[in-house]
């Protein structure tokens, strides 16, 4: 075309099209046909506003006069690096349409600013007007800092949204694209005419009648200063060529996105996060009037949940205000952060289907935030659903790791901090304080690996029906006496000193290691050296019955676990004389003469396998380090 025009800064494609549209004369729908844009049906397709495909990109860079990359930057995916709900959007009919405004990627109705499509004095935009700017379609732009306003979402004459469509019409790039000769900044909603005549367009210079809503000045300097660090985020990419992103602006919008869906579904639990009392107004507006400007509830229905990004700029602004605030504005710290979002998120759990909770842990938020979307019952998170990405999330920032988590929570530990819980704890026995240890072991892997407790069971291999078993004896007991938080302190107060400890042991390594161990014959003879020989009764020890014992004591787990008795189970052998020996050893009963001296010497054997282990010398033949290296050392 020799009669194109270049594209201003931040221009969008269809602002563009509206342009050369109006300087050559011609109805949009047409200068897309001469610039290879037209789809079937003789649509403009919607989704062109994401992305242009790749056959149309050359016909139309070379149509319009436009490099390759300048026909691309006039596309949302110029945004896609720096603004994540485009990354997996597409808009192609009403219905993706919706679900891109609901996931807050787009909306292909643009807001705007007067002063910005009045231009800016120059002979090309005196005569063409200034840009309809492509950021102006993301829901996160509510204000023009440059002019220090607020956006518009409507004409000020018909009340009509830039290229919504009716009711009849499929989503389009433009709004009536066969309509001509209308300026770019000129209103195309059709309004209906007097006496029968067909509806014409409003026609409405948006660029000359200004409807802004006034709020306080202290409010709209608030509002500016969180649009002007929004703005700074979506055009980094412009200006940076380092295509890595910190954490903290990689989260950026997804937390800021969910935090707002946080404030309107906890409502008005958040309200304490707004700003002021106007602004709090706004939101209070914005939540109570969903449902009846969209979908009206049956009588003693739930109210309809809002997903989308609020259509009116103030309403939008206000609720962004109160989510940046929720998260803790630029000073992100993760326990505060996780701190003031949980209780939102417990609110909106409970007042909410099941599926909102699984909704809001399916986003890719940052992991504060998502630690705080996790679900709490009964002591433990509820992750979300049982295939998603953010089911191993840690509940807890931890220095840890689940590697260093045995299966039952050793004595020494539960000696060192359980002592609280333990003296409120009436009537407990031997058994139940093993359920507890089980239990707190099932804690601690969900604090520093994530995940739900079968999870968190399958890690540290504990069978399923065992995990399950002692959780329902451990919630019966601590439910009846309301010890549910000191159960929580307590497992805090060994996960700090987890966190502390610069030698953690690595048991995950240690029952690798030992998985398909056994005793040595040439080392359990060594061990058996000068005892009174044991009679060969059920009960009696056996290089099995040594096994067990010291796997039990290296790896901290059940003996009812051990490999041996699970090799036993699964061949179809009775376990029974194996662990009626394991139990006559261990009781306290029988700890004297030879057997008292066993005890010792699988103890100080244990002992030493569980440092050949941790200082990897060990392999899963962990015979043969000899009974020079282990087994002499007893004596």
């Amino acid at each position: 075309m020799a009669r194109s025009l270049s594209p201003l800064p931040e221009e969008s494609l269809p602002g563009l099209l509206l342009r050369l549209a109006y300087r050559m004369e011609r109805s949009p729908v047409r200068l897309a046909y001469l610039c290879g844009l037209v789809h079937r049906q003789n649509r403009l397709p919607g989704e062109y506003l994401i992305s242009l495909p790749a056959e149309r990109i050359g016909p139309f860079a070379a149509a319009a006069r436009l490099s390759v990359e300048e026909a691309n930057a006039l596309t949302l995916s110029s945004f896609a690096a720096v603004y994540p709900p485009l990354a997996s959007v597409r808009i192609d009919g009403n219905r993706n349409t919706s679900a891109a405004r609901k996931s807050w990627a787009a909306s292909t109705s643009s807001r705007y600013c007067a002063a910005c499509l009045s231009g800016n004095g120059s002979p090309t935009q005196t005569l063409y007007g200034g840009p309809w700017k492509l950021c102006w379609h993301l829901p996160v732009s509510y204000a023009c800092v440059t002019h220090r306003t607020l956006l518009s979402h409507t004409c000020p004459r018909c009340a009509g949204m830039p290229n919504r469509p009716t009711t009849t019409e499929r989503q389009g790039l433009i709004m009536h694209r066969t309509t001509s000769g209308l300026h770019p900044a000129q209103c195309r909603s059709l309004v209906s005419g007097v006496h029968d005549t067909p509806a014409t367009p409003c026609a409405a210079r948006l660029d000359h009648e200004c409807q802004t809503t006034h709020v306080p000045e202290a409010d709209l300097s608030t509002l500016l200063a969180l649009q002007h660090r929004i703005d700074q985020r979506l055009m980094c990419v412009k200006s940076t060529t380092d295509a890595s992103q910190s954490a903290s602006d990689r989260y950026f919008f997804p937390d800021l996105i969910a935090a707002a869906h946080l404030i309107r579904l906890s409502w008005p639990d958040g309200a304490r996060y707004a700003s002021s009392t106007s602004l709090a107004d706004l939101i209070d507006r914005h939540v109570s009037s969903y449902a009846t400007r969209r979908h009206p509830p049956e009588p003693g229905g739930r109210v309809p949940i809002a997903w989308d990004a609020p259509e009116d700029p103030t309403e939008c602004a206000a609720l962004l205000v109160a989510a940046d605030t929720l998260l803790g504005h630029e000073e992100r710290d993760d326990a505060g952060v996780t701190d003031r979002v949980r209780p939102l998120a417990a609110a909106t759990f409970s007042r909410n289907p099941a599926s909102i909770g699984a909704s809001l842990r399916r986003m890719d938020v940052s992991p504060a935030v998502a630690r705080a979307l996790l679900r709490h019952a009964q002591g433990f998170y509820r992750a979300g659903g049982h295939r998603h990405a953010r089911q191993r999330l840690p509940s807890r920032p931890s220095r840890f790791r689940i590697e260093h988590v045995p299966a039952l929570l050793p004595q020494e530990w539960l000696s060192a901090h359980f002592d609280d819980l333990l003296s409120r704890w009436e009537h407990h026995t031997d058994g139940k304080v093993r359920h507890l240890r089980r239990v707190s072991a099932l804690k601690l892997a969900e604090m520093s690996g994530g995940g739900t407790w079968p999870d968190c069971a399958k890690t540290l291999r504990i069978p399923w029906n065992t995990a399950q078993q002692s959780l329902k004896v451990i919630r019966q007991e601590l439910n009846s006496q309301d010890l549910w938080q000191d159960f929580e302190r307590a497992v805090e107060n060994v996960a700090s000193q987890l966190d502390r400890d610069t030698d953690r042991v690595h048991y995950g390594r240690r029952r690798e290691l030992l998985s398909s161990w056994q005793v040595p014959v040439r080392d359990w003879d060594e061990l058996l050296r000068d005892l009174a020989q044991f009679g060969l009764g059920v009960t009696s020890p056996t290089r099995d019955t040594a096994t067990v014992l010291i796997w039990t004591h290296v790896t901290q787990g059940d003996h009812l676990h051990s490999p041996v008795l699970s090799a036993l189970r699964e061949s179809g052998c009775s376990t029974q004389p194996l662990v009626a020996s394991v139990s006559q050893l261990r009781t306290p009963a029988n700890r004297k003469g030879s057997k008292r001296e066993l005890l010792r010497r699988l103890g100080a054997y244990a002992g030493l396998l569980a440092t050949a282990c941790d200082r990897s010398i060990a392999s899963q033949q962990t015979g043969s380090l000899g009974i020079g290296v282990l087994a002499a050392h007893v004596h």
